[in-house]
């Protein structure tokens, strides 16, 4: 059994968020054993990162995500979506035959899945630490760098944006938001982990959407479907009909 597959992290997650006592989920004795596990000799990090961050510059911050991309669970796990989440997201980028985004696309598995079912497709992913490998299932994989808050694409870019497992990173995730809307012409997928706030997570994340309903705030478009999937939250938005 892989630890790190992403069911088994689920499962996991959700002991440590529902079950686990408070007390216990913010005492870094208790977690530390669990980020080693997944970070490695890196999971002192984590201890640190959430008293650090409001105080970080883009720079600091961007060197703490370089120092996390070989930890095991980034090595071990091709990437941080659900199976049925993925399967949303391909079936759904099936339509789709012209331009594909995927910002904080990490090595590019959600595109490569995506063209493997859609060849006509052309994607892009950008992220804000490109790992140095672009290529995921012998596919090549266009990864451009770019700051999510401030995307280098015009309006109305790409026929579909989609965002999996990244704005519970971002300072400034309703800036990060607007970006994806006005590059995204047809439609927009995002998905976020379902996840309640603790001083110690076995993440980077500082933004959390424990409820359904915190997340449909967050997003703030009524007409868009909204899907709680096997601990994802998902939002699909057409902005064409």
């Amino acid at each position: 059994m892989n630890l790190f597959d992403r069911k088994v992290t689920l499962l996991i997650n959700y002991f440590l968020d529902n079950i686990c006592p408070p007390i216990l989920r913010d005492c870094k004795y208790f977690m530390y054993p669990i980020m080693r596990l997944a970070y490695g000799r890196k999971a002192k990090l984590l201890l640190e990162f959430k008293e650090k961050f409001p105080f970080m510059s883009d720079s600091e911050l961007a060197d703490y995500y370089r120092q996390i991309i070989n930890v095991p669970i980034n090595t071990r796990r091709k990437t941080d979506v659900n199976k049925t989440c993925l399967d949303w997201i391909v079936k759904s980028a099936g339509s789709i035959e012209s331009t594909i985004l995927d910002v904080g696309c990490g090595r590019g598995y959600i595109l490569s899945e995506i063209i493997k079912s859609n060849p006509n497709a052309r994607c892009t992913g950008v992220d804000f630490t490109p790992p140095d490998i672009h290529n995921e299932n012998g596919i090549h994989i266009d990864i451009k760098q770019a700051d999510i808050n401030n995307l280098p694409f015009a309006d109305n870019s790409f026929d579909m944006v989609i965002c999996t497992h990244t704005l519970e990173h971002i300072r400034e995730p309703q800036k990060a938001l607007s970006e994806l809307i006005r590059v995204a012409k047809r439609r927009l997928v995002i998905v976020l982990p379902r996840q309640r706030e603790y001083l110690y997570t076995v993440d980077f994340h500082v933004n959390f959407y424990p409820y359904m309903y915190s997340f449909k705030r967050f997003i703030g478009i009524e007409k868009a479907i909204y899907l709680n999937l096997d601990g994802d939250f998902l939002c699909g938005v057409d902005f064409q009909e």
